[in-house]
């Protein structure tokens, strides 16, 4: 009985597969010129692109209260792909590569004529981890971003101060200097920065949206910086400059404390890969001389 059923479940599962990706490839090829028309938009992440246009099509049936579109959307501006995925898309991806992920391990598991307790136990395994992938992915995906903006915050701040000091207003100057920034996260956010302000939100709330898309500390009291001088009518030249003097100090500061943890970091490969390996060495001619005597 177990049989046969694996003999229908196989090509089921196969043909559920071949399907969803079929019906992607055909939705792709209906839309080949959106990256090129929709420069402005972020761009979505390769493994997703496959699966996006069956979550937009699920998307349209789910309905999500305000404050889960407000989290999930703040998730995925910090992660850089706010215009690329929306936040019931996102609902969507998960229960997709949850679904993937169990149909794969169910094939694999019945085409190696597993037990059926064993494949619908690692298939309800495979669903979970599978669900949890684009969050993870999210996750990572901010990381590398805030290190970036990070890494890059200093020299901003050092071209918005000369600038300004040079003569030009903060509007100006931040689309200057974000135009000589090297292709990265931060360029990205310094344009759409820009874009908002020269669409009508106001300079103070276009900051608030940086910094909350950002999530960094350096950035959230530059913000709060311009902010307070735009409210008490302060020069915004010296408040530029004192920020970038804060910029360099923490860079400062966190490369002598990467400095000063590379020590620490590399017992564990020591202890681990070189030691076992030295007392080899020493340990191995002894043995042999223990054998060679007949001890």
């Amino acid at each position: 009985m177990i049989s046969e059923i694996e003999g229908l479940a196989v090509p089921a599962l196969l043909g559920l597969a071949s399907a969803g990706a079929l019906t992607g490839l055909v939705e792709l090829a209906r839309h080949p010129a959106r990256d090129k028309t929709d420069r402005w938009r972020d761009p979505a992440p390769r493994l997703f692109r496959l699966l996006l246009p069956t979550a937009r099509q699920i998307a349209l049936w789910l309905t999500l209260s305000a404050q889960q579109q407000g989290r999930l959307q703040q998730r995925l501006d910090c992660a850089g792909v706010g215009y690329a995925i929306l936040p019931g898309e996102l609902v969507a991806l998960r229960a997709l590569t949850g679904l993937g992920a169990m149909l794969m391990a169910a094939s694999v598991l019945l085409l190696l004529a597993g037990a059926l307790i064993k494949t619908v136990s690692v298939s309800i395994i495979a669903a979970f981890l599978g669900a949890a992938y684009p969050d993870l992915w999210l996750f990572e995906q901010r990381k590398r971003r805030q290190r970036s903006i990070e890494r890059h915050f200093p020299g901003l701040l050092e071209l918005l101060a000369l600038t300004v000091r040079a003569g030009m207003g903060f509007g100006t100057a931040l689309a200057q200097t974000g135009e000589h920034l090297p292709n990265g996260p931060l360029k990205v956010e310094c344009q759409r920065l820009n874009r908002e302000i020269r669409t009508g939100f106001s300079r103070q709330d276009a900051l608030a949206g940086l910094a909350a898309r950002t999530q960094l500390r350096c950035v959230k009291s530059f913000v709060g910086a311009v902010i307070q001088a735009d409210e008490t009518g302060a020069a915004i030249s010296p408040v530029l400059a004192d920020q970038a003097r804060q910029g360099r100090r923490e860079r400062f500061a966190a490369a002598e404390k990467k400095a000063n943890e590379a020590p620490v970091r590399m017992l564990l490969p020591l202890v681990a890969l070189l030691f076992p390996v030295t007392f080899l060495i020493i340990g191995f001619p002894i043995a042999l001389q223990f054998m060679d005597s007949g001890l």
